[in-house]
């Protein structure tokens, strides 16, 4: 009878870690965890070309909501803007090649688009986001969709203690890293 009620939602191209919440007690809980930027989200990307310099950082730049007929984009601006929201995200290069990299990708915030948008503000644009300036072939391989995936969601637990959901990457995203020279070295 009880629905389960969504607590952490992605956009419509990005794969990962969605959570929702068995009881209304429990999605409140988590909801005011959540607010309070208690939740360490994890995400992996495909950027191009290459990696940015440096290699990990933080980006700090305001966000503001802007909507061109039916469709809303996030653009940055300036802190002063009477639109302006705080968005922080921290970013760092897992691996990379001169045409591509690997990245992961932490927002402290949670702004739509947020991590689309900081990325393509430092020069970055995620693969297959054309909304953000993002590639859609990259070194000759197609990309399937947004190559932007939510690997890592980490919570107080309404129970108690800390829980821990992971994702690996879907079979398109895996493809494309190894098509790009990008996966890890095994040991």
């Amino acid at each position: 009878k009880a629905r389960p009620r969504l607590v952490h939602r992605l956009d419509r191209d990005t794969s990962g870690v969605i959570l929702t919440a068995k009881t209304k007690e429990a999605a409140g809980f988590l909801g005011k965890a959540l607010m309070k930027r208690a939740f360490t989200k994890i995400y992996q990307a495909i950027v191009a070309p290459g990696g940015p310099e440096p290699r990990e950082g933080q980006t700090e730049t305001p966000l503001r909501r802007e909507e061109v007929g039916r469709e809303a984009y996030m653009r940055t601006c300036a802190p002063d803007h009477k639109d302006a929201e705080e968005a922080v995200s921290r970013y760092r290069t897992l691996i990379a090649t001169p045409t591509a990299a690997l990245m992961q990708l932490m927002p402290r915030t949670g702004r739509m688009h947020q991590l689309r948008v900081h990325m393509a503000s430092i020069g970055r644009p995620i693969v297959g986001d054309p909304r953000y300036g993002g590639a859609l072939v990259v070194g000759g391989h197609p990309a399937p969709r947004l190559m932007l995936h939510a690997r890592e969601l980490i919570f107080p637990h309404p129970a108690g203690g800390e829980k821990r959901i992971t994702a690996p990457a879907p079979q398109d995203m895996s493809d494309l890293i190894k098509a790009l020279g990008l996966e890890p070295e095994r040991s």
